[in-house]
């Protein structure tokens, strides 16, 4: 008998989904997803591995959806922080907010790197890369910043969306003692640099 429309509602919803992603980032913290199963997964999140496969189908997807979940999750909070009047203090909120998701959910950005290494571009996590949302997020405020020509752009708004969360997932790995601040410094020196060779914005 197939699960109860209750049943798939029930884990569909947010709280769900979230206590999915917050056991998954435990439980791959320290181990790599070939070593571990649907039902530690489950049982650390509160909910039964049928319940999990009949909504995902399979381990693989439900990884996929769990890394989509903490995709939408850091974007939901840039977008958010993206808002604020100020731009320059506005980037290094969001340095800091992105960093400090990296030091909470390890896990999350090493299984992102992976993804993007070998995306299949027919998955629903790659169908709308979390590096392009959020580089769009960050040429926004830096448009409200700093004139930069349309050429650079991205490749500014790249390199610090890569330094941020390569640098905070090396310090977690390495466990350096460099601290989430010292990194953020380094991370606005880009955007110094920009300001003291560039026009400030005029809108």
């Amino acid at each position: 008998m197939s699960a109860s429309p209750v049943t798939r509602q029930r884990v569909r919803a947010t709280s769900s989904k979230e206590r999915l992603f917050e056991a998954a980032m435990k439980l791959l913290a320290t181990r790599s997803p070939e070593a571990v199963s649907v039902d530690e997964i489950a049982s650390a999140a509160g909910v039964s591995k049928g319940t999990v496969y009949y909504n995902y189908g399979s381990k693989d997807e439900l990884v996929s959806q769990i890394l989509d979940f903490g995709a939408q999750k850091l974007l939901r909070e840039l977008t958010k922080v993206a808002t604020g009047p100020a731009p320059y203090l506005v980037l290094k909120s969001m340095l800091e907010f992105a960093m400090d998701f990296v030091a909470s959910y390890p896990a999350f950005v090493q299984l992102w790197m992976q993804e993007q290494l070998g995306a299949d571009t027919s998955s629903v996590f790659t169908t709308m890369p979390l590096h392009s949302q959020v580089t769009n997020l960050i040429i926004d405020v830096l448009d409200r910043l700093v004139e930069i020509p349309e050429s650079e752009k991205l490749p500014v708004a790249t390199t610090i969306f890569g330094a941020a969360l390569f640098n905070a997932r090396m310090s977690s790995a390495r466990e350096d003692g460099l601290e989430r601040d010292q990194m953020v410094r380094a991370v606005m020196l880009i955007v110094d640099g920009l300001l003291a060779t560039r026009p400030a914005a005029t809108n």
